[in-house]
Order: structure tokens, then sequence, then C-alpha cells
């Protein structure tokens, strides 16, 4: 658990640093590849690798709101789902430090070549989005999936603190409504330069 959470603290914090603006026209910064195969650009391995994080991280978590609704609906699911639990909260770990991973690459990026990119203001809103998915995966793994694998063939909170109940369904929407909102900040370019962040202009202003 302690590695798991590790993981889910060094996944955010890399993240943060990862732009929407994906697809933006930079310089040809390539890494040289043993022949035939011509240079690889250093944007497309960026782009890759973001493009795999959220694969794992938003199918994962989609996946599991997915179980976790059916789980409410018919009371109880088999044992063996626990294990596939497990499984797919690994995959959306693994994805969030791809995520970290590209973000930092990114940032790097746009720091040596495009400085302007940086002063996105969609950049620093997906910074907060990010910041509150690493915080409540850290929750989920430390709290919620803990508690609520126990014992699949009971409902699901039956026997839950209404405390404990309200942090797993506030902790699954979060999750939900986080990743849908980092896939939407990460793919409609039309968001550029026009999602507002609080004291923006004043602290750009100064």
């Amino acid at each position: 658990m302690k590695i798991r959470t590790s993981f889910m603290i060094f996944g955010g914090l890399l993240a943060l640093s990862s732009s929407g603006h994906l697809l933006a026209d930079t310089l040809a910064l390539s890494v040289p590849l043993p022949d035939p195969f011509p240079q690889l650009n250093v944007l497309t391995l960026l782009v890759g690798i973001h493009l795999l994080g959220m694969c794992f991280g938003l199918g994962g978590a989609t996946m599991l709101d997915l179980w976790i609704l059916r789980w409410m609906r018919r009371g109880s699911l088999p044992v063996e789902i626990g294990r596939t639990f497990h499984f797919i909260s690994d995959a959306v770990t693994a994805g969030l430090c791809l995520l970290w991973l590209s973000g930092l690459g990114f940032l790097a990026l746009y720091a040596m070549e495009s400085p302007e990119k940086l002063e996105n203001p969609k950049l620093w809103a997906k910074v907060i989005v990010v910041i509150v998915l690493t915080i409540n995966g850290i929750i989920i793994h430390a709290f919620v999936l803990p508690a609520a694998l126990r014992d699949l063939s009971r409902p699901l909170l039956f026997g839950v603190s209404r405390r404990r109940a309200a942090l797993f369904l506030a902790s699954g929407a979060v999750s939900g409504v986080s990743w849908y909102t980092a896939f939407a900040f990460g793919i409609f370019r039309e968001l550029n330069n026009t999602v507002t962040f609080p004291c923006w202009s004043s602290c750009g202003s100064r």
C-alpha cells in the first residue's frame, strides 16, 4: 500500500506539468533511431506516452465506476471481481504515472521551444484538476478500496458508517468527474486561452 501510494503522489506531481495543447507546433527536436528508421520527433513520443496514460487512467476509472454501479444495483458481486478491482486500480495508477512522465516532458519542451504556451490559463486549470485527481486517488487506495472489498457478497454500503459511506460516494464521483475533465482539457484545443483561472489576470498584470 505504501508503494502504491508513493506512485500516486509521484504520478500526480508529474501530471501537473501536462499541457492539453498536445499537438502544438514546436521545433523539430528529435531522437535518432537506428537505420532504416527515421528520426523520432520528441513531441510524437510524448504524445504517445500521454495518450497511453490517459487510456489506462480514464479507461480503468470508468470500468471501476461501472462495476460499482452494478454492485449498487444487484447488491453483490462475484468474489473473483475483487482481484479485478485491484488489477484495474493498479492500471489506473500506472496511467497516472505515464501522464506524470509525459507531462514533465511537455513542460520542458515548451520551456525550451515555446515559452508562451506556458501562459495558457487552461494549463493551470488542468493543474487544479490533476491535484484533485491525485489526492482523491490516494484516498481511494488508502481508505475506500480496502473497506469496500472486504465482502463482495453484501450490499456495497451495508454496515458502513455514514462518514465512510459519504467518503466512498464522494471519492467515486470526484474520480469520474476529474478524469473526464482532464480528458476534455487535453483534447479540446478550442479551450486554449479561453478557460479562466482564478486570479490569472490580476496576477499576470503585476
